[in-house]
Protein backbone atom coordinates (compact mmCIF):
# COMPACT_ATOMS: atom_id res chain seq x y z
CA UNK A 1 0.00 0.00 0.00
CA UNK A 2 1.55 3.50 -0.89
CA UNK A 3 2.10 6.12 1.51
CA UNK A 4 -0.67 8.78 2.30
CA UNK A 5 0.53 12.68 2.77
CA UNK A 6 -1.66 14.66 4.47
CA UNK A 7 -0.95 18.58 4.35
CA UNK A 8 -2.93 20.47 6.62
CA UNK A 9 -2.45 24.45 5.92
CA UNK A 10 -3.66 28.09 7.50
CA UNK A 11 -3.05 30.79 9.65
CA UNK A 12 -2.85 31.10 13.33
CA UNK A 13 -5.24 29.37 15.05
CA UNK A 14 -7.50 28.29 12.71
CA UNK A 15 -7.68 24.36 14.10
CA UNK A 16 -4.95 23.03 11.83
CA UNK A 17 -3.43 21.29 15.22
CA UNK A 18 -6.76 20.58 16.41
CA UNK A 19 -7.50 18.64 13.62
CA UNK A 20 -4.15 17.02 12.98
CA UNK A 21 -4.00 15.77 16.04
CA UNK A 22 -7.89 14.39 15.90
CA UNK A 23 -6.47 12.82 12.47
CA UNK A 24 -3.45 10.77 13.96
CA UNK A 25 -5.92 9.38 16.68
CA UNK A 26 -8.29 8.24 14.14
CA UNK A 27 -5.69 6.80 12.60
CA UNK A 28 -3.49 5.51 14.91
CA UNK A 29 0.31 6.21 16.54
CA UNK A 30 1.48 3.57 14.83
CA UNK A 31 0.97 4.20 11.39
CA UNK A 32 0.72 7.63 11.46
CA UNK A 33 3.71 10.17 11.59
CA UNK A 34 2.36 13.52 13.32
CA UNK A 35 4.53 16.63 12.22
CA UNK A 36 3.93 20.00 13.43
CA UNK A 37 6.27 23.17 12.18
CA UNK A 38 5.80 25.03 15.50
CA UNK A 39 7.16 22.36 17.43
CA UNK A 40 10.10 21.53 14.85
CA UNK A 41 10.77 25.13 13.57
CA UNK A 42 10.26 26.65 17.17
CA UNK A 43 11.01 24.09 20.38
CA UNK A 44 13.88 22.45 18.04
CA UNK A 45 15.32 24.52 16.14
CA UNK A 46 14.85 27.75 17.80
CA UNK A 47 14.71 29.43 13.84
CA UNK A 48 13.16 32.01 12.50
CA UNK A 49 10.11 31.79 10.19
CA UNK A 50 12.47 33.07 6.80
CA UNK A 51 13.33 32.42 3.72
CA UNK A 52 16.03 30.18 3.85
CA UNK A 53 15.13 28.24 7.51
CA UNK A 54 16.86 25.69 8.62
CA UNK A 55 12.66 24.26 9.05
CA UNK A 56 12.63 23.07 5.06
CA UNK A 57 15.28 21.08 5.39
CA UNK A 58 14.16 19.48 8.53
CA UNK A 59 10.68 18.68 7.71
CA UNK A 60 11.69 17.39 4.04
CA UNK A 61 14.05 14.84 5.78
CA UNK A 62 11.42 14.10 8.23
CA UNK A 63 8.65 13.27 5.78
CA UNK A 64 11.75 11.03 3.53
CA UNK A 65 11.69 9.33 7.35
CA UNK A 66 7.88 8.80 7.54
CA UNK A 67 7.83 7.30 4.35
CA UNK A 68 10.04 4.61 5.23
CA UNK A 69 8.39 4.36 8.42
CA UNK A 70 4.48 4.95 8.43
CA UNK A 71 1.82 4.42 6.04
CA UNK A 72 0.38 7.77 7.34
CA UNK A 73 2.28 10.99 7.27
CA UNK A 74 1.07 14.43 8.34
CA UNK A 75 2.17 17.41 8.47
CA UNK A 76 0.38 20.40 9.64
CA UNK A 77 1.30 24.40 10.02
CA UNK A 78 0.88 27.78 8.54
CA UNK A 79 4.02 26.46 6.23
CA UNK A 80 4.28 29.88 4.39
CA UNK A 81 4.20 29.62 0.45
CA UNK A 82 6.87 31.94 0.31
CA UNK A 83 9.22 29.74 2.57
CA UNK A 84 7.93 26.34 2.39
CA UNK A 85 6.16 25.92 -1.00
CA UNK A 86 8.85 24.38 -3.47
CA UNK A 87 9.44 22.16 -0.72
CA UNK A 88 5.87 21.05 0.09
CA UNK A 89 5.35 21.18 -4.11
CA UNK A 90 7.87 18.60 -4.51
CA UNK A 91 6.53 16.28 -1.81
CA UNK A 92 3.12 16.44 -3.43
CA UNK A 93 4.37 15.71 -6.34
CA UNK A 94 6.34 12.62 -4.59
CA UNK A 95 2.71 11.18 -2.89
CA UNK A 96 0.62 11.82 -6.43
CA UNK A 97 -2.94 11.71 -5.73
CA UNK A 98 -1.78 9.69 -2.47
CA UNK A 99 -1.23 13.64 -1.66
CA UNK A 100 -4.54 15.18 0.69
CA UNK A 101 -3.94 18.59 0.52
CA UNK A 102 -6.24 21.31 2.65
CA UNK A 103 -6.00 24.92 3.74
CA UNK A 104 -8.08 25.95 6.55
CA UNK A 105 -9.37 29.33 4.88
CA UNK A 106 -11.08 30.26 8.70
CA UNK A 107 -12.02 34.41 8.91
CA UNK A 108 -9.92 36.39 10.70
CA UNK A 109 -12.58 37.25 13.43
CA UNK A 110 -12.86 33.45 13.91
CA UNK A 111 -9.27 32.93 14.62
CA UNK A 112 -9.46 35.82 16.90
CA UNK A 113 -11.97 33.59 18.61
CA UNK A 114 -10.03 30.20 18.76
CA UNK A 115 -6.60 32.08 20.26
CA UNK A 116 -8.86 33.82 23.00
CA UNK A 117 -9.56 30.10 24.40
CA UNK A 118 -6.05 28.91 24.08
CA UNK A 119 -4.12 29.03 27.63
CA UNK A 120 -1.47 31.18 26.29
CA UNK A 121 -3.40 33.92 23.78
CA UNK A 122 -1.09 35.28 20.33
CA UNK A 123 -3.33 38.45 20.31
CA UNK A 124 -5.22 40.37 17.86
CA UNK A 125 -1.72 42.43 16.90
CA UNK A 126 0.33 39.37 16.33
CA UNK A 127 -2.18 37.40 14.82
CA UNK A 128 -2.67 40.35 12.07
CA UNK A 129 0.89 40.29 11.48
CA UNK A 130 1.38 36.80 10.77
CA UNK A 131 -2.13 36.68 8.37
CA UNK A 132 -1.58 35.74 5.10
CA UNK A 133 -5.12 35.70 2.84
CA UNK A 134 -5.44 32.83 1.11
CA UNK A 135 -2.03 31.34 0.89
CA UNK A 136 -3.13 28.22 -1.03
CA UNK A 137 -0.03 26.11 -2.61
CA UNK A 138 -1.85 25.88 -6.08
CA UNK A 139 -5.37 25.58 -7.09
CA UNK A 140 -5.77 22.03 -6.09
CA UNK A 141 -5.74 22.99 -2.75
CA UNK A 142 -9.14 21.96 -0.71
CA UNK A 143 -10.28 24.78 1.19
CA UNK A 144 -12.36 24.06 4.39
CA UNK A 145 -13.86 27.17 5.60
Amino acid sequence: MKNIFILIRGNSSSGKTTLAKCLQKHFGTHQCLLLQQDVLRREILHAHDTVNTPAVDLIDTLIGFGIKHYQIIILEGILRKDVYGSMLKRNCQKFGSNALVYYLDIPFKMTLAHDKQKSVSFGEDLLNDWWIENDVLSDNDQKIN
